[in-house]
């Protein structure tokens, strides 16, 4: 008989992450065993959840920069939707926080964790060379052209294709 492992922190916050990744509705569950003796408060588990998206987000930075692309700024686009895509539960949690943050404190760690988030792509994609003003400026222009494109394919899966050749037409016209 095996015996069940300890809770952990980690072991919470995988758990937090799992359900938010079933439910996908912008919320953090707080019906998790074990939050209130692993995470000192909202602050405590939103800022681990904001290290576990930003460790998410540099993964996929160096994955898609691993191969030395000629377009780095693409790859950062790219790499984002990456993110996003495996992690958009997660992604939608941290919109809405800094949206609605709770508290004040909720609200300044996500404004860090975004500008963090933006000058580590603009690094990434060459087009910065520190973590400065000018870095988070062009970081966060690439997060919002990798979410523009999110948005186009996210609207464009689900258009129905015209079956026709009329249909195709006034598709292309209208389109």
């Amino acid at each position: 008989m095996r015996n069940e492992p300890k809770p952990s922190r980690a072991g919470v916050l995988h758990e937090v992450i799992e359900e938010i990744l079933i439910r996908k509705d912008g919320q953090i569950p707080t019906d998790i065993d074990g939050i209130d003796t692993f995470f000192d408060g909202i602050e405590d588990l939103v800022n681990a959840l904001l290290l576990r998206w930003h460790t998410r987000l540099v993964a996929s930075l160096e994955r898609g920069l691993a191969d030395e692309p000629e377009d780095r700024e693409e790859a950062v686009i790219e790499a984002w939707q990456h993110a996003t895509w495996i992690y958009w539960g997660v992604r939608k949690v941290i919109d809405e926080l800094a949206e609605n943050p709770p508290t004040e404190g909720v609200a300044h760690a996500v404004r860090t964790t975004a500008r963090n988030d933006w000058a580590a792509m603009a690094v990434a994609a060459g087009l910065a060379s520190g973590f400065d003003e000018p870095a988070v400026r062009v970081g966060h222009r690439l997060e919002l052209e990798a979410r523009r494109r999110n948005l186009v394919e996210h609207s464009t899966a689900r258009m129905p294709r015209p079956r026709t050749v009329l249909g195709k037409v006034k598709a292309m016209l209208t389109g």
